[in-house]
């Protein structure tokens, strides 16, 4: 009997079962609001429940990997911060802040709906993520005390908002680690370099999420057992190695895992049997091979665990990171380790 399927299974019907629960909460405080009607009232209070079962939401669906949904519920939960926060909102400005809450309800029910029947998750999500982040923008035209403490500019100039560090990212890596590590039993090293590094929330919560799921995937999918390494003459002990660095007007990121690294073969042959291929395998470069492991549902591995096989993955890291303008580039060698490159703007 494979127990790691049936752990899987047993904590995905607890998550859908939570999430009903939390979308029904968030149903029943806007049908509360009526958003059609001539003005709407929202206490301070009321937006820190909403926070609170969104911020809950989202960590729930983060840690069973499930990033769609939690970008989704995260692009709600910076809107009810932002009201959390302004006292002077309009009338207009409240009512799209409720109906882009609403989009988001209906975008995760039908992923919740989807995983109910086995079916794979999609990533339309992004559009109204998109639009949340447009919308915030927005409304951002408020002037705000430049040396406040703890506060720089965002891009574009429209918000001051804290810049976060990645000291607590660093923390949820080693727990994502341990976790894993002691279920598959392996033992992994994880390094950050650049921790102090300093960068506007938003795209700290785009960078950590795509580091999250990087981890997940090296963890599973990239370094081996220790026999596996044993054979290869490698050390026991795997590596994962993160350097975030700011260059200029920049934020790149490299991760970095001493394993397996990709098969290139394998992955032709699974964009094969997708029908995804363009032309003939032989005449695509390695980045365009390993650009097949970013598009939605792609996936080389062929049972679900309790951790991956499931279709959701580095599509997500990928949209998180064109969600931010940014960039994503592979290297690989096999059993030589895999490096992501990515890079964001801060402007």
């Amino acid at each position: 009997m494979d127990t790691k399927n049936l752990n899987f299974d047993f904590l995905q019907d607890i998550f859908i079962e939570e999430a009903w629960k939390s979308i029904d909460k968030i149903d029943a405080f806007l049908e509360s609001k009526y958003i059609d009607q001539k003005e709407i009232f929202i206490t301070k209070e009321e937006s820190k429940q909403m926070f609170r079962t969104l911020h809950s939401f989202k960590g729930s669906a983060f840690m069973m990997g499930h990033q769609t949904i939690a970008e989704m519920i995260h692009g709600a939960e910076d809107l009810f911060s932002y009201l959390q926060e302004e006292d002077n909102i309009n009338q207009q400005d409240l009512k799209t802040l409720l109906r882009l809450t609403k989009t988001v309800s209906s975008c995760v029910k039908r992923e919740l709906k989807r995983m109910e029947t086995g079916e794979e998750i999609t990533d339309f999500g992004w559009a109204i993520v998109k639009r949340i982040k447009n919308f915030l923008e927005h409304i951002d035209g408020e002037e705000i005390d430049p040396n406040a403490e703890n506060m720089q500019y965002t891009r574009k100039g429209r918000k001051i908002i804290p810049f976060e560090n990645f000291d607590g990212l660093l923390q949820k890596a080693e727990r994502m680690v341990t976790v894993m590590g002691r279920e598959l039993n392996k033992k992994v090293q994880i390094q950050m370099i650049g921790k102090e590094t300093e960068v506007p929330k938003d795209i700290y919560e785009k960078i950590s999420m795509a580091v999250m799921q990087m981890v997940k995937n090296s963890m599973d999918h990239g370094i081996e057992a220790k026999e596996e390494r044993q054979m290869l003459g490698k050390s026991d002990i795997g590596r994962i190695r993160i350097e975030i660095k700011r260059v200029g007007q920049k934020v790149s990121v490299a991760f970095y895992d001493d394993g397996r690294g990709l098969d290139k073969q394998n992955i032709l042959q699974i964009a094969e049997k997708r029908g995804v291929l363009k032309k003939e395998k032989e005449c695509y470069t390695d980045q365009e091979i390993y650009n097949f492991l970013l598009k939605p549902g792609f996936t080389t591995k062929s049972m679900v665990s309790l951790f991956s096989g499931r279709g959701v993955g580095l599509d997500v890291v990928n949209a998180g990171v064109a969600a931010l303008g940014g960039t994503i580039e592979i290297e690989s060698r096999q059993h030589g380790g895999t490096t992501f490159l990515m890079e964001f703007p801060l402007v």
